[in-house]
């Protein structure tokens, strides 16, 4: 390939990249063009990602050192990568309900969130809820947050952080608009009427004997 296009393929993949940072690598030996596009479909419904076969060499310097490091055993053989964006648990279901439907597809790995995720995370990834299944069931707890807390405590991160932005959310919604803090008005002051019986003095004089 003459240097220039190798370099504009360069520059493809960081834009994709860029827009797209959360990141999944398959090995996709076996299927079919029409299997490729029903994969592509699949990806494209359920979490708004892309899927594109890549060249290794080039997908290395797409990416920072550090990446490039992490990645150096998942970029061999023949690599596709879908592209994703913030709903990677949704991208994670559709891989693995297709490489479970084939037979052919190989999940290799992820870059997700920052973090090197092996094929057995990815998994685990993919048993989550949907999201907005997620926020929908956080935002019926809120009659009793700490239990919805307690309860999300135990189970995959990324729960804790969408209850939290739920929680947050509503809250934003349901506050009240601030009220400006006025001070108590004084109590009155009592004043005597006029003709009003004087208090009697206690009696001064002592009996003559």
């Amino acid at each position: 390939m003459p240097t220039e296009r190798k370099n504009a393929s360069i520059e493809d993949l960081r834009r994709r990249i860029q827009a797209h940072p959360n990141l999944f690598f398959t090995d996709f030996r076996g299927l079919t063009v029409g299997e490729l596009r029903t994969l592509r479909r699949a990806l494209q419904k359920q979490s708004s990602s892309s899927f594109m076969i890549v060249k290794n060499t080039l997908f290395g310097k797409a990416v920072s050192e550090e990446q490039r490091a992490q990645l150096a055993p998942v970029l061999q053989g023949p690599t596709g990568v879908a592209f994703t964006g913030e709903d990677i648990v949704g991208a994670a279901k559709a891989l693995t309900q297709f490489a479970n439907d084939s037979k052919k597809l190989r999940i290799k790995a992820g870059l997700l969130d920052g973090s090197f995720y092996d094929p057995a995370r990815i998994e685990a990834l993919s048993k989550v809820p949907p999201r907005k299944e997620l926020i929908a069931k956080m935002l019926g707890s809120l009659k009793s947050p700490l239990h919805g807390i307690v309860s999300v405590l135990g189970g995959n991160h990324r729960k804790l952080v969408y209850l939290l932005q739920a929680l947050h959310d509503k809250r934003k919604e349901a506050a009240p608009p601030a009220e400006a803090s006025a001070e108590p008005a004084p109590a009155p002051t009592e004043v005597p009427t006029e003709g009003a019986p004087a208090e009697a003095a206690p009696a001064a004089a002592a009996e003559t004997p």
